[in-house]
């Protein structure tokens, strides 16, 4: 099975939180994976089948975190594409995709979209694979991080770009308006030190030079 294929999330779990109520856990999942289309529910129970950690964990999300349970839950499809991936590469191909598509893109709502999904994506692999042991502390910190990094750069990028289409500013390259832009944004506190948790805000200092 994929899930347990070199490299992939489900594979590599080893670890997962104490149920405060495995009956009423179990039904959760239980009842979530009842109403879903066919070939969803059987992959996910051969994954779980295959790599019994997997659900625990999400049992364990039904009782301590509505958020990820709700960004599990929502979508299957991109639950199974995550165990079946071997995060340490899905991760930085997530962020590679998203800025780029963000950098080709004119229109806000596309953008907002696409940094949103990928917030979500990120956060649901972080999630996994921190508590299944997969990442350690540091690991999962520094990637929170890189996503918050992503989302500030894509979102500049984006601002500089329609600043341009506009003619309020006049780039030296068009094709990346922030290089030699005067535009500066500091990341402060636990962001600057790559160390970025669940639970915190992002702190940012933006410095114009108008020359």
């Amino acid at each position: 099975a994929l899930a347990t294929a070199s490299g992939a999330l489900a594979g590599r779990l080893v670890s997962a939180p104490r149920l405060i109520n495995a009956t009423r856990a179990e039904a959760a999942v239980a009842a979530w994976l009842s109403g879903l289309a066919a070939p969803e529910r059987t992959a996910l129970q051969e994954r779980m089948r295959t790599a019994p950690v997997l659900e625990t964990i999400l049992q364990s999300l039904t009782e301590n975190s509505p958020f990820l349970w709700e960004l599990a839950s929502r979508e299957p499809a991109r639950l199974l594409r995550l165990v079946d991936a071997d995060p340490d590469q899905h991760f930085p191909q997530l962020l590679a995709e998203t800025a780029r598509a963000v950098a080709t893109t004119a229109d806000l709502d596309a953008a907002m979209r696409l940094l949103r999904r990928m917030k979500a994506e990120a956060a649901l692999l972080i999630g996994i694979a921190d508590i299944g042991g997969v990442w350690p502390v540091m690991q999962a910190a520094l990637a929170l991080t890189q996503l918050a990094d992503t989302a500030v750069q894509s979102a500049v990028h984006f601002a500089l770009a329609e600043a341009a289409a506009k003619g309020r500013i006049t780039p030296c390259d068009g094709a990346d308006p922030q290089r030699d832009s005067g535009y500066i944004v500091l990341a402060m506190g636990k962001m600057g030190a790559g160390e970025l948790n669940y639970s915190s805000d992002i702190d940012l200092i933006v410095f114009y030079d108008a020359a």
